[in-house]
This record gives C-alpha cells, structure tokens and sequence, in this order.
C-alpha cells in the first residue's frame, strides 16, 4: 500500500477513469462529484478513516462512476487490487465462500453504468409497481403484487425446487427455482431508486437478469437498467428461462 498526497482542488481521478486503485482517507477531506444534466453535483463527503473508490478492487476493469476532489489538502492511502486480493488470500478457506458473495453484492450495487434517464421512470412520475408472473412456471407460484415506492428496495430471489425459502434471505419474493446449479439465485435481482430513476440491478446472481431485452450481471458490465412507464419484461436468468415477470411503473 502507498501513500498519495492531494492539494485543495486536485482531483485523486474523474469519472469515467480506469477503476485502478481504492483509497483510505487519512487526512483531509475528499468530496464525490458527478454530472447531471451537464452540471457537476456533490453526492458525497469523505471524512478521515473512510474508504472510498473501492470497486477497484472488486472489479479492476470497471470505470469510475464519479468523480473524487480534494475539498482541502489531504493524505491518503492506496490500496491497488493486487496488494488487496494478497491480503484476502490470508483469510481461512472456509470462510471465503462468504467474502466472495460479499464482493459480488459490493459489484452489483457499485458497479452500474450511468441510465439514461430519458428511458427511465422518475420516482416522482408513478404511485406504485406491480409485480407479476409473465411465465407459465410462475404463474402457480405467486399472483401478482402492488409494491408501493415507499417499499423500495423490492428483492427478488430463489430457493431449491422441494425446498425451504430461507428468511436469512430476506426476499420479498421468493421463488421455487430448478436446482444444480440454482437457476434463480437466492439474491438475484432488485427493484430500487437510484438517483430518483426508478432501476432494476442485478445483485451478481449467476445467469444474469434480462430487462425489457437488455442483459445485466456478471461480466456483462452493468448491474443496473432503467425501467420505464408502464410495462416491462423481466427474465431471471438468459432469454431462454422460464422465470419470466412484468414489472409494471403506474
């Protein structure tokens, strides 16, 4: 690990920048910015002993999704995905299972590209979401549900076929999936607001998520997708899966 010292006003890196590196403020203080309807926005402050920039070393071929500024002078600590992939190498075997999961959520929930928000909904512009079987599979499974805004996140995942819905899972949908491997996975997909766009994300489930024909997941680089106004058409897993659903924004 290295040290990187930034003066008021320099930038440690900008958005749309190669992911190369996540820092540790030690000194100092570092502001988040992005750009919206061609303006520069603070979305964030970073005070001494925060992280931030830590998709680096979760996924090393990522871009920067905003910007990080030196609000005055400031010390930090780097930290490159080699020096930290060493580092959880030391971390006993059994366990690693369970960081590699927490790594794939980081992923999922960092990793997303800018929407265009002339395709999405805004938050402001729909009362509620329903949520539906669009499937033959799906349809002896659940009948559809209204999901208010203020419920959001709405979390979407599996369970073995014959099995149990596991409640450490906290879904608010739950379903019965063909297994070996596990066709939906337990923490499979989200919607959510970001940015008060109305999104479905992929929250690093195995096959992918398909929305309104765009796929989003695992080395897809993207975890995120606009959802509109009115209808839209959510496959858990590739084209070919039979766990279909209609995202409704009305």
């Amino acid at each position: 690990m290295g040290e990187k010292k930034s003066e008021a006003g320099e930038f440690v890196y900008r958005e749309g920048d190669s992911a190369d590196a996540a820092y540790i403020l030690v000194s100092g203080k570092i502001e988040l910015l992005e750009i919206h309807d061609g303006r520069t926005v603070q979305t964030g402050v970073i005070e001494p002993g925060k992280a931030f920039g830590e998709l680096a070393v979760f996924d090393p071929s990522s871009l920067r999704q905003q910007s990080a500024r030196a609000a005055e002078a400031s010390v930090l600590t780097t930290v490159t995905p080699d020096e930290f992939q060493a580092q959880a190498a030391q971390i006993p075997k059994a366990i690693q299972p369970i960081l590699q999961l927490a790594f794939d959520r980081i992923k999922a929930t960092k990793s997303k590209t800018k929407l265009a928000m002339t395709d999405a909904v805004l938050e402001s512009d729909i009362s509620k979401i329903i949520v539906e079987p669009a499937s033959e599979k799906l349809k002896s499974q659940f009948k559809p549900m209204e999901v208010p805004i203020s419920r959001l996140p709405f979390r979407i995942g599996g369970y073995p076929e014959n099995g149990e819905v596991s409640r450490r899972d906290q879904l608010h949908l739950s379903i019965a999936s063909q297994e070996s491997p596990l066709r939906v996975s337990r923490q499979h997909c989200e919607i959510a607001i970001d940015n008060k766009a109305i999104v479905l994300n992929d929250l690093g489930s195995r096959f992918c998520t398909q929305v309104n024909g765009m796929t989003i997941g695992r080395g897809r680089g993207t975890y995120a997708a606009p959802l509109k106004k009115g209808a839209n058409e959510v496959t858990l897993g590739s084209s070919d899966s039979p766990y279909k659903i209609t995202v409704t924004c009305s």
